[in-house]
């Protein structure tokens, strides 16, 4: 890795300074991804998580950074086209590209209102036409995709400016649903305040990162990262926060028990519908298997992207084949044992195109329709009272701390370092103020 990153384009250069990571997903350093060459660049707007509007409302402000960060990642990568996906219901935002991309090499791909339409392997088949090889990465068939906070990060770094605050919505049972930007490692429950507060003064949860694939979180002390999407607070006594305390002995015990093979959790996976060897209704038989059968059955489970559309909206009895894909991915990797695809041709599904799930339907299923609540963007701008940025928000190692308690630090100074020739991303601080605390995990800041 280290040769390579020694011959990084400038632009590259700009955005590994500047620490930006994917914010669409699990936080992978955007240097190490447009440190190559590509045919095609996929800007992906098609934010496909209920009750989450960040990325709408940030192309609906910003169009002309996002632009910009296509052009620049194009640039990087040699690419001959750049595509920006987005939900056709999202007039104005097209309207605005449209606009802007006249006359240039910039495509806009309009989607359909369904989940999960932002996954990276849907957006590239319904895009472009192409599956992404078994084991392998967009970048094997020439895409690169980036989310457009990404690229709005990406134009910034090319200015000088690294990384330091994020975009999020906050939804649910809270006064002013809205969505805002904030500084990178404001702790969550001053954020709440910035809202007006819950509605209820009963016990409250957050789903963090969206109803589908985010995390139930209940400490609201933690801070927010660079890759933080949203946060949809919903009551403790809400069949999502039931669904997610579940245990996976009790996941196994149930699904054992309960699951009668209907095979519907198959029929609706976005993975299966794209041709790839996955049938979480075969996973599930591994529940009630040890060793070798655990293993054959868990083979069906290698290709799943863990959207959650199997558990909380395929399956009638309510059980959890993606907790039981996880389960069964963890064990073969566990057990170093390979996994040999079909040699068949990736195709499609005949019904791929007839099983798409509208968000409208799904959000009902969620029982979240009575929070769906309209989230524009917040303009005032939001200083928390300190930040607790953790030095680990990418996949990779941590950034070694650069700074000392006691030290004065500003806007946009670098705090925390990616060891030589390590994967990882720099972190900075995100406001001014006095280093109160330092550690091999955080940094907390007190503002001025």
């Amino acid at each position: 890795m280290r040769d390579k990153l020694q011959h990084m384009h400038p632009i590259v250069k700009k955005v590994q300074d500047a620490g930006v990571v994917g914010a669409g997903g699990a936080g992978f350093p955007a240097h190490l991804k447009y440190n190559t060459n590509a045919e095609i660049v996929l800007a992906n707007g098609a934010e496909c998580e209920p009750l989450l509007y960040k990325d709408k409302e940030l192309m609906r402000l910003f169009p002309n950074e996002v632009k910009k960060g296509m052009e620049l990642v194009a640039k990087a990568v040699s690419a001959s086209r750049s595509i920006l996906g987005v939900k056709s219901k999202n007039k104005d935002v097209i309207g605005q590209f449209r606009g802007l991309f006249g006359g240039t090499k910039h495509e806009i791909f309009e989607m359909g209102d369904y989940y999960p339409a932002g996954d990276e392997y849907v957006l590239i088949y319904e895009a472009v036409g192409r599956l992404v090889p078994y084991g392998g990465y967009p970048i094997h068939i020439g895409c690169v995709v980036s989310n457009v906070e990404t690229l709005l990060n990406v134009a910034l770094a090319d200015s000088g400016v690294p990384v330091t605050e994020t975009f999020l919505t906050v939804n649910g049972v809270i006064k002013n649903p809205m969505t805002i930007k904030v500084p990178i490692g404001t702790p969550l429950n001053e954020i709440i305040e910035f809202a007006g507060g819950l509605t209820t003064s009963e016990p409250v949860a957050a789903l963090a990162g969206g109803a589908m694939m985010g995390q139930l979180q209940t400490d609201f002390t933690l801070p927010v990262t660079k890759t933080s999407a949203g946060f949809i607070f919903v009551p403790m006594d809400h069949t999502l926060v039931r669904r997610r305390s579940e245990s996976l002995s009790e996941m196994k015990k149930i699904g054992q028990s309960a699951c009668d093979q209907c095979t519907y959790c198959t029929e609706f996976c976005p993975r299966y519908l794209l041709g790839y060897h996955i049938e979480p209704h075969k996973v599930m038989r591994s529940l009630g298997f040890a060793g070798e059968k655990d293993d054959f059955w868990g083979n069906y489970a290698v290709n799943c992207c863990e959207c959650n559309l199997c558990s909380l909206y395929a399956c009638p009895e309510d059980l959890d084949p993606k907790q039981a894909c996880v389960r069964s991915k963890k064990n073969i990797k566990l057990k170093g044992l390979s996994y040999t695809p079909p040699e068949t041709e990736l195709a499609a599904h005949p019904m791929q195109e007839h099983r798409k799930v509208s968000i409208h339907k799904l959000t009902r299923k969620l029982g979240l329709l009575p929070y769906n609540q309209k989230a524009d963007f917040h303009l005032d701008r939001f200083i928390p009272t300190h930040v607790n940025i953790p030095l680990s928000q990418h996949i990779g190692v941590p950034a070694t701390p650069i700074v000392n308690e006691g030290s004065e630090v500003s806007i946009g100074q670098m705090i925390g370092q990616i060891p030589d020739g390590e994967m990882g991303a720099h972190v900075h601080a995100s406001i001014n103020g006095l280093v109160k605390s330092v550690t091999n995990d955080n940094i907390m800041i007190e503002a001025k």
